[in-house]
């Protein structure tokens, strides 16, 4: 219990530090904060149940990015600004600081292991955050052509 509070503690204030180092309007740190905690809590919850990594990380990165989406039109704002720093929390860190010492170390099976996770996981959210906004784009033309032919 108490490593999943230190996950969420970190899930809020890593992207809430992304934010302040990438310039954020104060008004947009704390929702940029709490994507990230959104990000973790989902990641968790699904692989509590689920077991494995790779769904989870695609399931929480689909989440985040619904999340910035949606909170970028309340806000105006773009959802990249969102978007990046609350997904930070599923970036691949840790397996690709494995990768990178098996490389230096010369396991050379170590390295295509933690490699492949590593591209696994990186997939996993590109696709996630893919689809989504491929659903939100088709989304958004379709509204606008249904907009145009109400005229």
């Amino acid at each position: 219990m108490e490593r999943e509070l230190i996950e969420l503690a970190s899930a809020f204030f890593g992207p809430l530090g992304l934010g302040i180092l990438f310039h954020l309007r104060g008004g947009l740190l704390l929702p940029a904060a709490l994507g990230g905690l959104l990000n973790r809590i989902v990641f968790l919850a699904v692989s509590e149940t689920v077991g494995e990594k790779i769904l989870p990380c695609l399931l929480c990165s689909m989440v985040t990015a619904v999340y910035a989406e949606c909170l970028a039109r309340i806000l105006k704002v773009p959802a990249t600004i969102l978007l990046l720093p609350a997904i930070a929390t599923s970036a691949p860190g840790r397996m690709l600081f494995f990768t990178m010492s098996s490389l230096v170390w010369g396991d050379g099976n170590g390295a295509w292991k933690y490699g492949t996770l590593t591209a696994e996981y990186a997939l996993a959210v590109a696709i996630g955050i893919s689809l989504v906004w491929a659903f939100f784009m088709i989304a958004g033309k379709m509204r606008e052509e249904l907009w145009l032919k109400k005229r």
